[in-house]
């Protein structure tokens, strides 16, 4: 009874969500890549204040590593970027628009994010890595899972990518499932590409092959790198730490 009582409350918040408004904005053309945070606050209610005047540039093209403890606002500066929180105070600007004036559609269109939770559906290999790109050939979805370490072990299941992974990827391991998201990422080809611990599920020889293709895989794109690995940081032009909601030091990597 209590486990249904859960399961109602949990419903019933559900349904009491506001739903996200998509409105009659402008779309976002495409873009460059080039992403200001302007004084951003962010506090959530009954909470410790998230973001405390964060003013960050990452200039199109840029591969910037954010590092620090956990709970210092790094991912919040990610949802932020993705609407899918808005800051008390400030602006965040994609090639000089503000994103809050833009259609939502337009602008999640143009990032790519592989998150440490990966979200797979009950469908088949082809079909989660072309979930952005649902029209994409079998070729696409074999260059995008080359690049991201999957073809190998995708082809040596019994029916390649044809395979059902189950729901939430269940018959996946946590590295494999973390492949199929960066694949899918990389289909999609966005402007800009958003990584959260994008090797934290894998092996050291999978890491360091996923390094060595990183640098093809970057070109031409923003990419923020929410890390703590050494091996990861590596990757980055620039590194960015976070402590207590403001940046306290970054630095070029040379």
């Amino acid at each position: 009874m209590r486990l249904t009582r859960g399961a109602l409350t949990r419903l019933e918040e559900l349904f009491d969500e506001t739903p996200e408004a998509y409105g009659p904005a402008a779309p976002l053309s495409p873009v460059r890549g080039d992403i200001l945070f302007e004084d951003i606050h962010l506090t959530y209610p009954g909470r410790h204040r998230a973001l405390d005047g964060v003013n960050l540039h990452i200039a199109a093209g840029e591969t910037v590593a954010i590092t620090g403890p956990n709970g210092v606002g790094k991912s919040t500066l990610v949802n932020l970027l993705m609407r899918f929180d808005h800051p008390d105070q400030g602006r965040i600007t994609i090639d000089g628009t503000d994103i809050a004036n833009v259609a939502l559609d337009s602008l999640r269109a143009q990032i790519a994010v592989v998150s440490q939770t990966v979200l797979l559906f009950n469908a088949t290999l082809h079909e989660n890595i072309a979930f952005g790109l649902p029209d994409a050939s079998e070729a696409q979805v074999e260059r995008a899972a080359r690049r991201a370490q999957a073809h190998e072990f995708i082809t040596a299941l019994p029916q390649g990518y044809g395979t059902v992974i189950g729901d939430r990827g269940i018959r996946l391991s946590g590295g494999q499932a973390q492949r199929i998201a960066l694949a899918r990422a990389l289909l999609k080809d966005p402007a800009i590409l958003v990584l959260d611990e994008p090797t934290a599920m894998f092996d050291p020889e999978g890491e360091a092959s996923f390094i060595e293709q990183a640098g093809a895989d970057f070109a031409d794109r923003t990419v923020i790198l929410i890390t703590h690995r050494p091996a990861s940081l590596a990757l980055a032009d620039r590194v960015v730490r976070l402590e207590n909601g403001i940046i306290v030091s970054g630095s070029r990597v040379t």
